[in-house]
């Protein structure tokens, strides 16, 4: 596989740090194969790290993104006690080629989105942004982020005002990582986001909530992995004609 030039979005980060299950081998040999495609692969700002889990689903409404918030929020507290920015990127980001080659950072941000499904980003205020995998951090958005996590699982934390309008909403409940994001931009409108699209989400099992059947029976799971990766081939050769034909740029 051929190894490319390190692309600029990733010399603004003093620190890299891919989070990922010790059980997910499968995921963790993609994401060497896709830090070799963009000069990762020996840098040595590059760590894995191991996901932590936890015993219960605490104030989430599932025991995975409880470990998931407790691995986000472990990363940001180190980045922010060493005064350094850093990169948090998920065991199934892969990256957009070659898209990921052309961009670089602004002189500002705080908040890095390099990855996302969301209708309206810089809505603030409406846009409620899905997608965690490929997230940068300032040294300042670290430490805002430290601060602002310490007490999100207390109960009387004070939750986000919008969230808390939508019909159905329960205090008590926390959303996983990719909303405690949104409550945080919220709660600090100083910090300066930056959105680009150079990261999707690989299609695999998931390790946050229930798998389907065919993902908890070993003799079915390879097959359901390779489906996976063909229709994901497909879905990225389609994206790629469409935007060729209307002249799309991202």
């Amino acid at each position: 596989m051929t190894t490319y030039q390190l692309p600029p979005v990733f010399r603004d980060f003093d620190r890299i740090r891919i989070i990922n299950l010790a059980h997910r081998t499968d995921r963790y040999a993609e994401m060497k194969r896709q830090l070799k495609r963009v000069g990762l692969d020996t840098d040595p700002r590059v760590e894995f790290f191991p996901a932590l889990t936890a015993n219960d689903a605490g104030l989430f409404r599932a025991r995975g993104y409880h470990g998931g918030f407790l691995s986000y929020s472990t990363l940001l507290s180190e980045a922010a006690a060493a005064g350094q920015s850093i990169l948090i990127l998920e065991d199934d980001c892969d990256f957009l080629l070659p898209t990921i080659f052309d961009y670089q950072m602004p002189e500002q941000w705080d908040i890095f989105y390099g990855g996302y499904v969301a209708s309206d980003p810089d809505n603030l205020t409406e846009s409620d942004i899905i997608g965690a995998h490929f997230m940068g951090f300032s040294p300042r958005g670290a430490a805002v982020a430290t601060s602002y996590f310490s007490r999100y699982l207390e109960a009387d934390f004070p939750v986000d005002a919008r969230a808390a309008a939508q019909p159905g909403f329960d205090p008590a409940i926390r959303p996983p990582t990719d909303g405690a994001f949104v409550w945080l931009r919220r709660a600090h409108p100083e910090l300066v986001t930056v959105f680009q699209m150079l990261g999707v989400q690989r299609p695999s099992r998931t390790d946050m909530g229930e798998n389907r059947f065919y993902d908890r029976v070993p003799a079915l799971r390879s097959l359901a992995g390779m489906a996976r990766r063909i229709r994901q081939h497909f879905s990225k050769n389609t994206s790629h004609m469409a935007k060729a034909d209307f002249g799309a740029n991202r």
